[in-house]
């Protein structure tokens, strides 16, 4: 578990799977994630088989103040990158810095306790506060993929971000900002 201030970040637990089949639409997910609906009984037989937390591929539970807030996807591609997902899910709590806090925490953590050399997130190209969380975290915009998501009925132009281990480290030196959570234990 992952903890600043009021949100938190854990691994999802089996009383999670109700608010996560709730949250398998395309209202929860925003127009701009793609949505293929999971039966509650699914979720179940997929959580039972690792939890969503194996050694390749977590997906791991945002709460503030004991509500469910949204969703951290963290996918271990290759030895020294991995791609990052943060989706708010509750529309009420959009746009109030949880984004920014769960992939400014979520960001720390791997860092700090992974041999990491690059973060990566991608999204819609018209997503543009997925953008700014980014860019605020310390991503840099690399480019565009072009049609890079079947989305919506079309093919998508997707923004590519990167956080790199050394400009991460530089940001962290000049701001003082190391070890900001508490870390109660590891995913």
């Amino acid at each position: 578990m992952l903890k600043m201030d009021s949100l938190i970040i854990r691994n999802v637990e089996e009383s999670d799977l109700s608010l996560l089949t709730m949250w398998n639409s395309q209202k929860a997910r925003g127009v701009y994630q793609e949505v293929t609906f999971d039966s509650f009984e699914n979720l179940k037989q997929r959580f039972a088989k690792d939890g969503f937390n194996s050694e390749y591929f977590k997906i791991l539970f945002i709460e503030n103040s004991d509500r469910g807030v949204g969703l951290v996807y963290v996918n271990f591609r290759r030895d020294g990158l991995v791609s990052l997902g943060v989706v708010i899910c509750e529309v009420e709590c959009r746009q109030k810095g949880y984004g920014l806090m769960a992939t400014n925490l979520i960001v720390e953590y791997l860092f700090a306790n992974y041999p990491i050399v690059r973060i990566e997130a991608d999204t819609d190209i018209d997503n543009i506060g997925a953008q700014k969380v980014l860019e605020r975290a310390g991503f840099k915009k690399e480019g565009i993929l072009r049609k890079y998501r079947f989305h919506h009925g079309e093919w998508r132009d997707f923004a590519i971000y990167s956080l790199i281990r050394e400009d991460y480290c530089k940001s962290v030196n000049s701001k003082s900002k190391s070890n900001n959570y508490s870390k109660s234990s590891t995913f």
